[in-house]
């Protein structure tokens, strides 16, 4: 196809996109079975139970207190306290995941996400999975597991900067357990909202229970236009059911269903002077011919059953995922003066685009139950995935935004992949001795994709092509570690991740110079590190230090007027994560973690996608921390008091590769959040503050023509809100 229908295409897909932490652990201590040490922590990374302390790797675990203490309900409440963790949003729902500054832009997704046993979202570079990343309300989590580094050895595609594993709650047999809460929260610059959210736990019989949980969430906009004020305003709402049958010791089976919906009514941007990145219209406000609606659903549909056999515990995963969006974007800035220009009326332009990604995965996996000198675990993996992506852009009235017959369907586009892979790992630790460990693994994929595009529409041309891809890819882990004692682990890791390459769409007789697919990119991380819980478990540490290889990067470019996906350049992301967690007084918890990062490219990336040998990678702050407060003390017999603060510091950041005006410097910016409460019986109250000092800090700027008359769009820091919330629990 012709550049002009498949830039069409992905320029679409690019607007739209555009150790323990110590934050972990201090949440975990937030209902500590001693007031006086820290809490240990579970984890499953490895894909078993384990102490934290124990897996030879980086992983965050934000746990269930962690959440509710920072009141969190989205991506961006607890992802970025995590070190070396950045998120890059322009509309809720629309967010891209960064892990050690593993980011260059593009379709294809850099951090995998799992919700327990079931990979989320798109593993191929055809369907947007960069930023339909899902944004999952907290309710019933048991935690959340943030791995930083590749993971190819054990879950595969899209690990090549790290993964985030949301982890339920199971339903249990033990009792009947119940809570709720409700909040309401004001923001500045904006209007109010609120949000409800409880879950129900009930034993059937003695083998069987059930496990239900729903939320709603009203979210308050703060951006203006002169179509309407606080126009990013939106609605939040789904749940959960779980249950889980376990008629004997050995055998278990668990089936879940959860579905989500997120609409919004418009993007979190305000318009900025292309150079000075100063807004132009005023704060918070905006400029839109037309509204830019986003309606999203997740579905995920899980079926776990395992048998332990005594020495050997077998596993099966069987999983259904979807994932639809209905978008509406102004592409007028891009579109407006050309269409204008043509017709010679004053036209704008809005863009549709539709997105449906359907999943199916099957895991299988046999894993050594004993504790003897060797641990291992051996599987195989298969998904098949089909994805469309469909966009539409018509004319409309420049001054309105109304729609207008005649300039209807100026150019349409469709987009149909689909991917399939097979692959098998292994996965294993050898206790050489009662201090020295060897873990290691690996993992052979392979996928075939096939890509149908279509296109009509006197922008687009008519056209109707197909490609075929194969792509097979190796991975690896090894990880040596010591343990002079059992609250220390000392470790070197080696791993290897992978983003699958795929099929560019193209007509017969294309020149031989544009590639008719593009390979897998890797990276190959080398980490070494220390965690250590000291003095009785009051203090908590981790030091990492990393050093990642990053080759044959997938971009987006354009070859001989052609617009494909290609490998081209290279970069490397170096640096220190570090965490510290203390308990100095009974009651107080005081934790501070910090990253240092330096990301950038080792060398020129093609002329036409920007960037040069030394260029920091796009979003990544050298410098990022966050400390966090807590304190619970009695008040009474009855009445149990608490409060805490968290300060959140996010570097400075250069933009994304841009031809027109180049990277964009960011300056760096901090929140401060607290809150103060009491708990007496099953029953919280609390308030809270969110962003106290009121920054503005930016988290993303668009490209050229993202706004209208010359100017570019910026994604701005939610602003200060207040708030109160009402809880029980049983």
């Amino acid at each position: 196809m012709r550049r002009g229908t498949r830039a069409f295409l992905y320029a679409g897909m690019a607007a739209l996109a555009v150790g323990t932490s110590a934050w972990g652990q201090q949440a975990a201590s937030g209902a500590p079975a001693d007031a006086d040490t820290l809490d240990e922590i579970i984890v499953t990374a490895q894909k078993r139970t384990q102490r934290l302390i124990d897996v030879p790797q980086s992983v965050s675990a934000v746990s269930a207190e962690a959440l509710q203490q920072s009141h969190a309900e989205r991506l961006d409440d607890f992802f970025t306290r995590v070190p070396s963790a950045a998120l890059v949003e322009t509309q809720a729902g629309q967010a891209r995941l960064i892990l050690r500054g593993i980011n260059t832009g593009g379709v294809g997704a850099t951090v995998a996400t799992y919700v327990d046993e079931t990979p989320y979202g798109s593993a191929t570079s055809l369907a947007n999975g960069a930023i339909l990343t899902p944004d999952l309300d907290p309710v019933d989590l048991e935690r959340v597991e943030v791995l930083r580094g590749p993971q190819g050895t054990l879950y595969g595609a899209n690990s090549l900067g790290g993964l985030v594993k949301y982890v339920t709650v199971a339903p249990s047999t033990d009792a009947v357990h119940a809570a709720a809460e409700m909040n309401v929260e004001d923001v500045a610059h904006g209007d109010t909202g609120w949000s409800g959210r409880a879950s129900v736990n009930v034993p059937v019989t003695d083998t069987l229970a059930v496990r239900a949980s729903g939320f709603y969430r009203r979210d308050p906009g703060y951006i203006d236009d002169q179509r309407g004020k606080d126009i990013n305003d939106g609605r939040t709402y789904g749940g959960r059911v779980s249950a889980q049958l376990r008629p004997n010791e050995a055998f278990t089976l668990r089936a879940t269903a959860m579905l989500q919906n997120l609409d919004s009514n418009g993007t979190n941007q305000e318009d900025v002077d292309a150079v000075t990145l100063k807004p132009v219209l005023g704060e918070y406000k905006q400029a839109r011919v037309v509204d830019q609606p986003s309606d999203m659903q997740y579905r995920v549909y899980n079926l776990t059953g395992s048998y332990d056999f005594g020495p050997a515990q077998l596993l099966s995963s069987t999983s259904y995922s979807s994932l639809y969006q209905n978008a509406l974007e102004d592409a007028s800035g891009v579109y407006g003066d050309l269409l204008t220009g043509a017709f010679g009326v004053p036209l704008g332009a809005s863009q549709v685009q539709q997105v449906q990604q359907r999943r199916l995965t099957e895991e299988v996996r046999l894993a050594s139950s004993d504790h003897g000198w060797l641990e291992w675990t051996v599987g195989g993996f298969y998904t098949r995935e089909r994805n469309v992506v469909n966009q539409v852009i018509d004319g409309v009235d420049g001054t309105s935004g109304a729609h207008i017959g005649d300039f209807a369907g100026l150019a349409f586009a469709n987009l149909a992949s689909r991917y399939e892979e097979y692959a098998g790992f292994a996965n294993g630790t050898v206790h050489l001795s009662d201090q020295v460990d060897l873990t290691f693994g690996g993992r052979y994929s392979h996928n075939e994709q096939d890509a149908v595009q279509t296109s009509s529409g006197p922008l687009a041309g008519d056209s109707d092509y197909t490609a075929h891809s194969s792509d097979g890819v190796f991975t690896y882990s090894v990880a040596p570690s010591f343990k002079p004692d059992e609250d220390t682990t000392l470790y070197v890791r080696v791993a290897k991740g992978y983003r699958p390459g795929g099929p560019n769409v193209l007509p017969p007789g294309a020149p031989d110079a544009v590639p008719h697919q593009f390979g897998a990119d890797t990276t190959t991380n080398y980490e070494i590190g220390v965690k250590s819980d000291l003095w009785n478990r009051t203090l908590s540490l981790e030091l990492t230090g990393f050093y990642i290889d990053w080759d044959n990067i997938q971009l987006f470019t354009s070859v001989d007027d052609f617009g494909v996906n290609i490998n081209g350049g290279t970069a490397r992301s170096q640096g220190i994560e570090a965490s510290v967690t203390v308990k100095p007084l009974t009651g107080l918890t005081v934790a501070l973690n910090g990253a240092f990062v330096d990301a950038t490219l080792t060398s020129d990336a093609p002329a036409l996608v920007g960037g040069l040998k030394g260029d920091r990678l796009p979003y990544t702050a050298r410098f990022s921390s966050t400390l966090a407060v807590e304190y619970q003390r009695p008040l009474t017999e009855t009445v149990n008091g608490f409060a805490g603060f968290s300060w959140r510091y996010t570097g400075d950041r250069e933009s994304a590769f841009d031809t027109s005006y180049g990277q964009r410097h960011l300056s760096a910016f901090s929140q401060v959040d607290a809150h103060a409460g009491v708990t007496f019986g099953p029953y919280r109250l609390e308030a809270f503050v969110r962003n106290l000092t009121d920054s503005r800090g930016i988290l993303d700027v668009g490209a050229a023509g993202s706004a209208l008359n010359g100017n570019i769009t910026a994604a701005i820091v939610r602003p200060r809100s207040f708030g109160a919330t009402v809880g029980v629990r049983y």
